[in-house]
């Protein structure tokens, strides 16, 4: 109050009656103030105060916050605009703004205005509170624009002739006694800056990009990028890789708000570990780069039958041509009536939604068939779908222009995707097919029509117009030859993930890749980026050659894994593969998988908009059965929920789903889902060595209800006459630390015990393994984790039961020793990793095994036994 009665004695000297009536009348010529804020409750609580101090009589309107409850912080440019709008005249209209991108909305709304407008609409960098109380004052009496800029800029000189006599003396003796390290400090104000060289060969493409905009949205910090002098918001994918950073740029980051020191000591720690990426020497397929411009020199161009491409992925194939031109329907164009604008946006909000599972369906898949760095590209995916920007250009498009959700979303994706073809940098252009891959994926969830089919009925080399990343994960490398298409680079996302499944592939080939008749015999050579489009016996004896030796040489590396697990002193051990469908058997075996540990059910449920009834499961996990012989075979019972949600099951919207209605808890209260898999498992028992395994188990009486649900199940099959497997063997995975604590009681009623490491990790360590700000926490080797690995190891060898672990340490043939030496004798893994595993297996003996983890879990840190594995 003391203050409040200062300012306003010191601006506000109330003009003579006459003078109030004057202003009134002329109120619509007036001045209009403009507060732009990040939070909507401040900038509403400055204009009361400054509409309190003018009596009303100055237009004042507001742009705080954005419409995001969850994280209602930000600026938004359309609000901006609107609030322009709302106070508008030709007297002008001033603009205030707190901080970080409210003046960079400010400026975009500035390009939406017509140009006669724009040069009556000034900027002010007055501070906010003082400066909007200043400004509206000298409205209030009538004062031009450039007047009340004038009075807001010198608003602070009464507080600071007010205050002089506590700074001067104050921050004079705290500057004489700051010390050096004090001074190198970020300032009290909550901002803070970096500057960052980024050494990533592809500059920030879309998984460091994605990496740092994971990072920057945990924190409430504004957080900025600027290239030279363009500006990104740092939690936006979009902007973020579309300021075009290559290798050796400079970028400056800026935070804003109460934890902006953290974000920057975050992003500096994320730019030393080059945003995540692993940085290596390009792999030869994909050639140099003064190599492929040489090639691309003749791209599109065919001589003498051969037609010249971009080497894309290394082989050679030889076979009929399989064309897949998938189209989806022509998106129509039609008006909305006004009561048609919100339940369009709600669809396509839906559809986004129903996209985002279906990606993160896609991203669990290729991490377990590939690799986790290559499925980093589909959650680089899910970024592009939720940020923020993409989806107000379309609901703009819906509420302003009146267009339907697939207008409007198409709209908005080919803007974007335009964004990506401007860019200099060749890589970042080849973005633009990501944008248009996320955008089909929206499509097809809008129009309700399905993927179309990409499995071959025999071996075909593939050509395409292009392949997105998500087709070519669904391709079976055993069918698909090779890839041809007519668009893309070496170094687009398909390119990338064909390397990785070992499929030989050329891109860019140009239109006359259209007119290869399907069926027709072609050769290919990924190395030289050439199509045979007319194969001689001569070339094609040549090709042939060229293939058996390039076979050659991925057979000897599958070899190493069809020895049989033993240790030096000859105890055998089981090893074995992860899958995710009947169909990943064959390469599985070619690996040396000596059974499957982990059949996830989970996929058979996703990439579809109903589930799977009970004979499409038995027809799967038969397969499955049949295919590995007398193998044993664990299949899972339906893990969904945390990272794995499912668009067609509402799960409902949780804080934490972690933490919440997943796994077993959602099977034990969804009957009608759990039973027809249960029964589905028991009748392709009949066919195979099959085991039954429960997720994420956390107390007994979980387990008894599931083993209740079971037991019913075979009883309707026995009154049904179904034949099954009545003694199948039941485990549980061992996941959660209850689980651990308890290990003795449940492991009485199973007859084995399966590690999940990936969550028994999180919930141990309480971090989350999606957040990349306690990424160090999540780490298998621990000690903590380590500890409870024995722990349950011990207590299944005290109730005569074996325990194995299908989670992602197995895999790691550094760790695979220390998991023998803690009690486990079963491992399961991607299947390229067994060769490895096996190999390393066989060099130590079980004593020394266990006297290698008694040393272990006497470290301190996963650091300290990562080095001591190493040696």
């Amino acid at each position: 109050e003391p203050y409040f009665s200062i300012f306003t004695s010191h601006f506000f000297r109330p003009p003579p009656p006459l003078l109030i009536i004057h202003c009134s009348l002329l109120i619509d010529n007036m001045v209009g103030i403009v507060i732009v804020s990040h939070s909507a409750s401040l900038a509403a609580g400055v204009k009361d105060l400054a509409t309190q101090m003018t009596q009303g009589n100055v237009p004042i309107a507001v742009a705080g916050g954005i419409d995001d409850p969850e994280n209602p912080i930000g600026t938004d440019p359309m609000r901006v605009l609107d609030a322009i709008n709302e106070v508008y005249s030709e007297a002008g209209v001033v603009i205030f703004m707190d901080l970080g991108s409210a003046l960079m909305s400010a400026e975009v709304a500035l390009e939406f205005l017509e140009p006669e407008q724009v040069k009556n609409v000034y900027l002010c960098d007055a501070p906010l509170v003082e400066g909007v109380m200043a400004g509206a004052v000298q409205a209030s009496v009538g004062a031009t624009a450039v007047q009340i800029i004038k009075e807001a800029t010198e608003a602070m000189l009464a507080k600071q002739q007010q205050l002089e006599p506590y700074t001067t003396t104050a921050v004079d003796k705290q500057a004489a006694t700051k010390t050096e390290a004090e001074a190198d400090t970020p300032p009290a104000t909550g901002e803070a800056h970096t500057h960052l060289t980024i050494r990533n060969p592809q500059g920030l493409h879309a998984r460091p990009a994605a990496n740092l905009v994971r990072l920057a949205n945990q924190f409430s910090a504004d957080v900025t990028v600027r290239k030279g002098t363009r500006f990104a918001n740092a939690k936006s994918i979009n902007q973020v890789a579309t300021l075009g950073v290559v290798q050796g740029d400079e970028i400056a980051v800026t935070s804003i708000g109460d934890d902006s020191a953290e974000a920057i000591q975050a992003i500096e720690a994320l730019a030393a570990e080059n945003f995540g990426e692993e940085i290596k020497e390009r792999a030869s397929s994909a050639g140099d780069g003064r190599r492929n411009k040489k090639r691309e020199a003749g791209v599109g161009t065919a001589v003498g039958g051969i037609l010249q491409g971009i080497a894309a992925a290394p082989g050679v194939a030889v076979g009929r041509v399989f064309q897949y031109r998938p189209q989806l329907p022509v998106v129509e164009t039609y008006d909305l009536e006004e009561a048609e604008i919100v339940p369009e946006v709600n669809r396509l909000r839906d559809a986004i939604q129903q996209a985002v599972a279906e990606l993160t369906a896609v991203e669990q898949r290729t991490s377990q068939q590939i690799g986790s760095q290559e499925a980093a590209i589909f959650g680089a995916h899910k970024l592009i779908l939720q940020d923020p920007d993409l989806q107000k250009v379309a609901v703009r498009c819906i509420q302003d222009d009146r267009l339907n959700s697939e207008a409007a979303w198409l709209v908005a994706a080919n803007q974007l995707a335009e964004e990506y073809d401007a860019l200099s940098d060749e890589y970042m252009r080849g973005r633009a097919a990501d944008v248009r891959d996320v955008a089909q994926r929206v499509l097809r969830f809008l129009m309700n029509v399905q993927p179309s089919s990409l499995e071959l009925d025999s071996p075909a080399i593939l050509c395409a117009l292009d392949l997105s990343p998500s087709d070519t994960t669904r391709l079976d490398p055993d069918k698909v030859l090779a890839i041809c298409t007519e668009m893309g680079g070496a170094t687009s996302h398909s390119a990338i993930l064909a390397r990785a499944l070992g499929i030989p592939a050329v891109v860019g080939l140009g239109p006359l890749l259209s007119r290869v008749p399907d069926g027709s015999h072609i050769g290919l050579d990924g190395e030289t980026g050439q199509l045979w489009l007319e194969l001689t016996e001569e070339s094609e004896a040549t090709l042939q050659a060229k293939r058996e030796a390039w076979l050659t040489e991925q057979q000897a590396a599958k070899a190493a894994g069809q020895r049989m697990a033993l240790t030096a002193d000859g105890v055998r051990l089981e090893v074995s593969a992860n899958i995710a469908r009947p169909q990943d058997i064959e390469s599985a075996l070619a690996y040396g998988a000596e059974g499957v540990g982990l059949f996830r059910t989970e996929f058979l449920f996703m990439d579809r908009v109903t589930p799977p009834d009970e004979d499409e499961q038995y027809e799967a996990y038969r397969q499955a059965a049949e295919a590995l012989d007398d193998r044993p075979l664990i299949i899972r019972t339906l893990d969904i929920g945390g990272d794995k949600p499912l668009a067609y099951l509402d799960l409902g919207e949780e804080e934490n789903p972690f933490l919440g209605y997943r796994a077993i808890r959602f099977c034990l209260d969804k009957p009608e889902i759990f039973k027809p898999q249960l029964r589905a498992i028991l009748r392709a028992s009949a066919h195979g060595r099959v085991l039954l395994m429960f997720p994420m188990i956390s107390t007994l009486d979980e387990l008894r209800a599931a083993k209740a649900m079971l037991l019913e199940a075979k009883s309707e099959l026995k009154k049904e006459g179904v034949k099954f497997d009545n003694q199948l063997p039941v485990g549980i995975m061992v996941e959660v630390p209850s689980a651990v604590a308890i290990a003795d009681q449940l492991a009485r009623e199973v007859d084995f015990f399966s590690i999940g490491t990936n969550d028994l990790t999180q919930y141990t360590m309480a971090a989350d393994r999606g957040n990349s700000n306690v990424a160090g926490l999540v780490n298998a080797l621990q000690p903590a984790v380590l500890r409870l690995i024995r722990q349950t190891a011990t207590a299944a060898q005290e109730a005569g039961i074996w325990t194995g672990m299908c989670g992602e340490l197995a895999g790691n043939p550094l760790a695979a020793p220390l998991l023998v030496g803690l009690g486990l004798r079963e491992l399961s893994m991607a299947a390229p990793a067994i060769p490895a595993v096996k190999e390393a297996l066989s060099h130590i003996t079980i004593a020394e095994a266990q006297a290698l983890a008694d040393e272990v879990l006497g470290l301190g840190s996963a650091t300290a036994v990562r080095e001591r594995l190493a040696r």
